[in-house]
Formats: C-alpha cells, structure tokens, sequence
C-alpha cells in the first residue's frame, strides 16, 4: 500500500514538472530586440507581410494579384474573433485612418489563427485597390 503511494505520488509530481515546462515552452515571447523593430498594427508586433496572388484556369492561366497576407505574433488571451472585431472596427474608421491598411474601400478581412500567431487576409474588390492594400501594408513590414 505505501509504495503504490508512493508511485502514485512521484508520478503527480513528475507530470506537474512536465506539464509546467511544456506550459512554458508553448508561450513564445517575442524577443525584446524583435519587439523593438517591429511595426505595430492596431499595437500587435506585424511579422510579415505577403502578396497574395490568384491563379484562375479559365481556358488560359490567369495570375493577378488580390490582396495581402499580414502576419502577427500571438499574444496571450488574443482570438481571431477578438482580431475580426478589432479589424472591422479600424475599417469602420473609414479610408481617412492614417493611411490604415484596413481603410481601403472595397476591402474584405478574415482572420486566421497560424498557431504561433494569426494572419490577416486582406482581399481587394479589384487589382488596383489590391495594389494599395500591398502597398500600404507593406510599411508595416
């Protein structure tokens, strides 16, 4: 009986080390020195910022560009749903947001969880306008 205590009770404790470790291990604070560099978007750390292009097979290959991928770090507490709300709250703000990049008309935003961090998926309603969304966005990253 006691020792089954006491496998029991190193087994507990053993699990706790590991599970506080992997805790650990699993929030990945930005370097200080990568926080310094980083532009904000809506005061999150922009990682990176990607064209992102369409290819359409309609008797002939079609490749024209249709918006913006910006990358941000994860943060504690943060959801894609909290990213969606906070997103259409600065496109509301209207094309005048200082340059914003979710002030472009016509534009669309999805948020999407990348596990270590979230992606804006920023769609235009035509090349020009996808054009802007680049460009703008390209001054965060």
């Amino acid at each position: 009986m006691n020792r089954s205590i006491f496998i029991t009770a190193a087994t507990v404790a053993v699990a706790g080390i590991v599970g506080s470790a992997t805790a650990l291990a699993d929030e990945k604070p930005i370097p200080q020195e990568t926080r310094a560099s980083c532009q904000a978007l809506m005061g999150h750390c922009v990682l990176s910022v990607t064209p992102r292009w369409v290819e359409e097979i309609n008797g002939k290959r079609t490749r024209y560009l249709a918006g913006v991928d910006v990358r941000i770090a994860a943060e504690p507490g943060m959801t894609a749903e909290y990213l969606t709300v906070e997103a259409q709250r600065a496109a509301a703000a209207g094309p005048s947001a200082a340059g914003s990049v979710f002030g472009v008309e016509g534009s669309r935003i999805e948020v999407r969880s990348t596990g270590d961090g979230f992606v804006f998926h920023l769609t235009a309603s035509d090349t020009s306008h996808a054009e802007e969304l680049v460009r703008r966005a390209r001054r965060l990253g």
